[in-house]
Parts: C-alpha cells; structure tokens; sequence
C-alpha cells in the first residue's frame, strides 16, 4: 500500500501551518501555560493546529488524530496522524528561529509517512516509508562520520518531574562525555530531521511524546538512521526513549546511555 496522498495532504497541511506560524512570529499574542510541566502554549499553536487538523479530517475522516493540544480522537482505525502544530514553543516565544510543524502518520505502532516544515528557513523535510527521505524534494542521507568525538550529538528530554529532569541530566552527563558538541536545540522533530540529513551524527531523547517524533523518526530511518531505544530494541511509537545515530557511532553512544 502506497502513502502519496497522505504525504501530499500533509505537504501542504505543514506549509498552510508554517504560514501561520511566519505571519505571527513578530507580532504579540497570548501565552499561557499548561500541566503540572507549566509548558508554554501560544494561541499561535491554537491557531495552527486547528487548520491542521480542519484539513486533515477533511481528507481522512476516517483516520484516528492525536495532537498536542487538542489530545486524542479515536475513530476505531489502524491510522493515526500525530501533529505538534509548534515544535519549539518556547524557542518560537523567545524568537528563536529553530521551531516547526510535524506531522506524521501511524500504522498502529510504524511511521509510514512524515513530514517535518522548518517555516523561516523554508526547509520541508518529507518521507513515506520506503521510498527515501527528501528535503524540499531532494534526498538526503545520514552522515558518514565514525568518530564519535567529533560527532555533534543532539539531546533533548521531556517532562519537568524531577525524576525526569534528574535522568536527563544523568544521561547528557554522558554524552558529553562523549563529545563536547553535545547540543539541546529545543524541537525534536527538526532535531531527527537534522541528523537525516547529515547535520548532526546522534540524537536522543527520553521520555518522549508519540506526537514530537513520528514524523521525524521515519524521515531519519528512511535516511539510513539507525534508531533504538535504549536497551538496543528497535523503536517504535511505543517506546518511550529513542536513540537515533547515523549508524556508525551507535555502538558507542548506547553503550554510554544503556541502563539510564
């Protein structure tokens, strides 16, 4: 079975997002914040999501959502589309360029097609699982670089409890001991959309949300990633950690975070 309209649907779902996201970057809006993680929401994630979501239930009513505001909507279908209308909230709230939309479809626990819009660079990031991995159409690999100390290592880890923020801070100990190119940009999925194309060699994430890695899980696989979890299984959508490396350095790098 084939995902080209799926994948063309969300093409054009992200951009009319990142349009959104580009036409209010400078402009005052509302935030609040949400949970016990006091995470930031802007009405620009709102506003984004629910044109996201208009779309995409117009053309795949069928097909089961789970978005970060808006949660879970379960339509009894092995499909599941999961969308962060704003990966990067607070780097958008503070003006920091390096946010995104992603949106990724599920076949209950596989990525099947993903795409990942970096708006203020214009960078479309795209996959349909085995068919390649492709940025503004062209395709893109993983790096070749086998030394791990001058490898540039993305981490990032989600949740505010301290038993979180505490193993985040044990396993970024690690890592950079690894290599002192060791980076918390803040947007997973631009992060794994990163080490697609050979601009970072590893990233890492624990604790992580279904809805920040689906689509840049299957762009970074389809570009020749080797992704994990932290015991060395093979990920997928129900694991809660995921290690994703250019393949080279992987040994290494699960050796260092293994048991954490």
């Amino acid at each position: 079975m084939g995902y080209s309209k799926e994948l063309e649907v969300a093409k054009f779902a992200a951009k009319e997002a990142g349009k959104i996201l580009l036409e209010n970057f400078n402009k005052p809006y509302s935030v609040y914040q949400k949970g016990e993680r006091k995470e930031f929401v802007t009405e620009i994630d709102l506003k984004s999501e629910e044109l996201i979501l208009s779309i995409l239930k117009k053309e795949f009513p069928m097909y089961n959502l789970h978005a970060e505001e808006s949660g879970e909507e379960k339509k009894n279908s092995e499909f599941t589309w999961f969308v962060d209308p704003l990966d990067g909230t607070t780097n958008y709230k503070i003006k920091n360029p390096f946010f995104n939309v992603s949106i990724g479809l599920a076949k209950g626990n596989q990525p099947v097609v993903g795409v990942v819009y970096s708006p203020f660079l214009d960078e479309l990031f795209s996959a349909e699982i085995g068919k390649g991995a492709f940025l503004n159409g062209n395709p893109i690999k993983v790096s070749e670089r086998t030394d791990i100390k001058s490898s540039v290592i993305g981490f990032c880890h989600s949740g505010r409890k301290q038993e979180y923020v505490q193993r985040g801070i044990n396993i970024f100990s690690k890592l950079k001991l690894l290599s002192s190119h060791t980076r918390q940009f803040g947007a997973a999925a631009l992060e794994l959309c990163y080490l697609a194309a050979g601009r970072i060699d590893v990233f890492e994430l624990s604790n992580l949300n279904t809805y920040d890695v689906a689509a840049g899980a299957l762009i970074a696989k389809e570009a020749g990633a080797k992704l994990t979890d932290f015991k060395g299984g093979l990920w997928d959508l129900s694991k809660q950690d995921l290690l994703g490396t250019n393949g080279k350095v992987h040994a290494e790098v699960l050796e260092a975070v293994r048991g954490l």
